[in-house]
């Protein structure tokens, strides 16, 4: 092959498409008689998922093979395509799970009381003795502690505030004083939206005691006061789930009561983005519609996916008898200990000490093993319940509380939807990648005159998660299943 250029080398992700070196290399290769397009695998290519397939059938159409050296695959054959589409959606399957490992991770940080990210004005960023990392006072924070004491003993203005402290050395607008005054980091404490409104005690010093920051607390509270919306209104459940696409502000929703109609409204002055309530829904099922697989399709369906899951967690059982390893040492720690404290070795505080925390490692690799263990008959019953939870979207949505409402929508679309009132269009921008790859065999399977199965298969599996984790979600008393790769 002739090499006519060489693309990448930028450390951009490869998790969108919207990547500058990504775009210059199609724009290249639509301008030059270019016949592949070589990577080491498909996920150098792409981790983009249902986008990354759009855009390969595009350059497919005109002319240009997808090579991946380390997956060959027969691309001129439905079968060869299917598996290139079927390694870009597990290359983004991977990249979820890492997503969810590194918010995991950053969960149990906050939860230690340790603050995630750039420090807050008035603090700097520093490590402990541990050389962990953690947030100290800097030479700001008496300026905030005077800014905290004049709000509340002199009750200012926030705009008198910001002039005071620029006398001081510290200029600040007045809005961002608003954030400080309702962050409680500055009396000790840690709250974050991984959190789920829990607030815990952070290992930080206080720049402020807890009296003085609930005075001011409630002082901006009073003044900012307004009535609260009834936020679980069962006519707009897409309410905040939708946003717009012009300012990407989240939708609202409010009754016209001559018409008795509800609408969807942005938030954005100017914006005038609004849409009744009614058909936006139908919109929305109609997305809901796209991901409705055909009930003819179910056995066929049944036997393509136990071939992908057990192809792609081939390597459970070396995971698992890593394991199993790990618990006979375990077992073996905790036989040791028992029998010293037997034999008066060791005193009974030391032999709880030791066997609580052997017996907390061991019971944490038996649930690892049981997390890694899937036997033929749960695979099963893992699979029917989503299939039939996808020959039944449209009425699982329509006939479901606002609640359960919510509930199906993020497990269907985790970041939302957006609605584009110039267009009068309804997009999704990430979909549950379980319910895109069952999707994306359906509609294989439709193509497929033959109605034969594709078992075996020449593919590379890619860097991916290994095993399942069901998590089970009911609605209306229907149990449906969301299967998902547990790293």
């Amino acid at each position: 092959m002739e090499v006519c250029g060489y693309f990448g080398g930028t450390n951009e992700s490869a998790k969108t498409d919207d990547r500058k070196e990504f775009q210059r290399m199609l724009t290249f290769v639509k301008k030059k008689k270019i016949a592949n397009i070589i990577v080491y695998s498909t996920d150098r290519f792409s981790r983009a998922g249902e986008s990354a397939i759009h855009t390969l059938a595009k350059i497919r159409r005109i002319g240009i093979n997808l090579v991946a050296v380390t997956q060959p695959a027969d691309t001129q054959t439905s079968t060869g395509r299917f598996y290139q589409n079927l390694n870009l959606l597990f290359s983004k399957y991977d990249n979820d799970q890492r997503r969810d490992k590194t918010i995991t991770g950053m969960r149990h940080r906050l939860l230690n009381g340790y603050w995630m990210g750039t420090a807050p004005i008035g603090y700097k960023n520093t490590r402990d003795e541990k050389n962990i990392p953690i947030i100290v006072p800097s030479d700001k924070a008496s300026l905030i502690r005077k800014a905290f004491e004049w709000k509340a003993n002199e009750d200012l203005s926030n705009a008198e505030i910001a002039k005071r402290l620029e006398k001081y050395g510290l200029k600040i607008y007045r809005q961002r004083l608003t954030d400080v005054f309702r962050n409680v980091v500055y009396c000790g404490l840690i709250s974050h939206s991984l959190l789920n409104d829990q607030v815990v005690e952070g290992k930080h010093k206080p720049i402020v005691s807890k009296a003085l920051f609930l005075k001011v607390h409630g002082i901006q509270e009073a003044k900012n006061h307004k009535s609260k919306h009834n936020k679980a209104n069962e006519n707009l459940p897409l309410k905040v789930f939708t946003k717009c696409e012009a300012c990407k502000s989240p939708l609202t929703g409010y009754l016209v009561k001559k018409k008795n109609i509800y609408y969807y409204k942005c938030k954005t002055v100017g914006c005038s983005c609004n849409k009744n309530a009614n058909d936006l829904h139908d919109k929305f099922t109609d997305i809901l519609n796209l991901y409705q697989i055909d009930e003819k399709l179910i056995a066929p369906l049944k036997t393509q996916l136990k071939y992908t899951f057990e192809y792609f967690n081939t390597s459970n059982e070396d995971n698992i008898a890593r394991l199993k390893y790990s618990l006979k040492g375990i077992e073996e720690n905790i036989n040791k200990i028992e029998e010293r404290f037997v034999i008066g070795e060791i005193d009974g505080g030391l032999y709880q000490k030791y066997a609580k925390k052997y017996k907390g490692e061991k019971e944490g690799i038996e649930q690892e093993i049981q997390k890694n263990s899937l036997d033929s008959s749960n695979l099963d019953i893992y699979i029917d319940n989503s299939l039939e939870l996808l020959c039944n979207l449209h009425n699982i949505w329509r006939l479901g509380n606002y609640n359960e409402k919510q509930k199906f929508q993020k497990l269907m679309f985790p970041d939302g939807i957006t609605y584009d009132r110039k267009k009068d269009v309804v997009r999704t921008t990430k979909a549950n990648s379980v319910f895109e790859l069952m999707r994306s065999l359906s509609i294989s399977f439709n193509k497929n005159k033959s109605g034969q199965k594709n078992k075996n298969v020449n593919l590379s599996a890619p860097v991916i998660a290994t095993g399942f984790e069901p998590v089970t979600v009911c609605l209306e008393g229907r149990c449906s299943i969301q299967l998902s790769y547990a790293t």
